[in-house]
This record gives C-alpha cells, structure tokens and sequence, in this order.
C-alpha cells in the first residue's frame, strides 16, 4: 500500500513509460516524479507539477556503457537533495541503476520503498532489485518464477504494467 505523498523514481524511456502506466491504473497522481534526462520530459512536466531530474550514474562511448566518477558525485549530491526537499513517505521505484541512489536516501529519511521489478526478470534478479531488496517494503514481481529468487518482502502481482 502506498502512503501518499508519493514520490516516483524511474529511469527515462521504457521504465518511464510504464511508470506512467502503473500510475494510470492506481488512479493515483504522485506529489513529484524522480528521472533522468531524455527528450519525453519536456511534455512530462507540462502534465505533471513536479518533475525532476537526476543525473546519469554513467556515460555511452557507442554502444559501451562506462562508469562515471563526477557524474556519480553529482549524481549523489541531487539524489540526496531532491529526497530531503521532497521528504516522501512512499516511493515507487520503476527504473535501472539511476534510482537506487534517491531510494537510499529517501529510505534514510523514513520513506516506505517499493520496487516494481522489470517484466523483463523472468527467473534471475536485476541490479536494480539485488540493489533495493534490503531497503524495500515490497518488491513486486511480475512472474511467479521470482518469487523463489527473491525473499520473503516479494510479492506476485501479475503483469502490473
């Protein structure tokens, strides 16, 4: 169960997407959305009153993802920024890699952390889930097979997007 004000963290593009259609299912508006940078944001923010924008954690070379250490600093400082201005009870976490770090933080400032696992994880756990398990309330997954792969605080809910 979601105790409002709501927060959601997502990467851009496809997690974004389904983020969206999560919240239009729960008939819910969240109190602000936590992503990344891409061209969707800018209609994002003009449906929504609190958009935000975290930096990436890496950078593409082609089609090779690398570690960047000043992005990641950066990344840090507004993830930890952003969830003390913010200050949700909840979070909804629909994302790769750039949402662990608002999690943590906002976990520390006591927000209820629930993780909705990639439909894509059929029967292994993604980064992103291996990263949240220990401070989520929840984690949903979307095949049964997770459940034996994940603990006791994952739930089945079907295909939720």
């Amino acid at each position: 169960m979601v105790t409002k004000p709501f927060v959601v963290v997502t990467d851009r593009g496809g997690h974004l997407h389904n983020a969206l259609k999560l919240l239009e299912q729960m008939a819910e508006r969240p109190s602000a959305i936590v992503t990344t940078h891409g061209p969707d944001i800018d209609s994002l923010k003009k449906s929504y009153a609190q958009v935000f924008e975290v930096p990436y954690l890496f950078r593409w070379f082609g089609k090779t993802r690398v570690f960047n250490p000043l992005g990641a600093l950066r990344h840090l400082w507004v993830s930890a920024r952003l969830a003390w201005r913010l200050r949700p009870r909840s979070v909804i976490s629909v994302g790769a890699s750039n949402v662990v770090c608002f999690c943590y933080f906002a976990r520390i400032l006591g927000a209820k952390v629930i993780h909705v696992e990639c439909m894509n994880q059929v029967t292994t756990k993604s980064v992103t889930g291996k990263l949240l398990y220990p401070i989520c309330s929840e984690l949903l997954v979307q095949w049964p097979e997770l459940l034996q792969v994940y603990g006791p605080k994952a739930r089945y809910e079907g295909w939720v997007l």
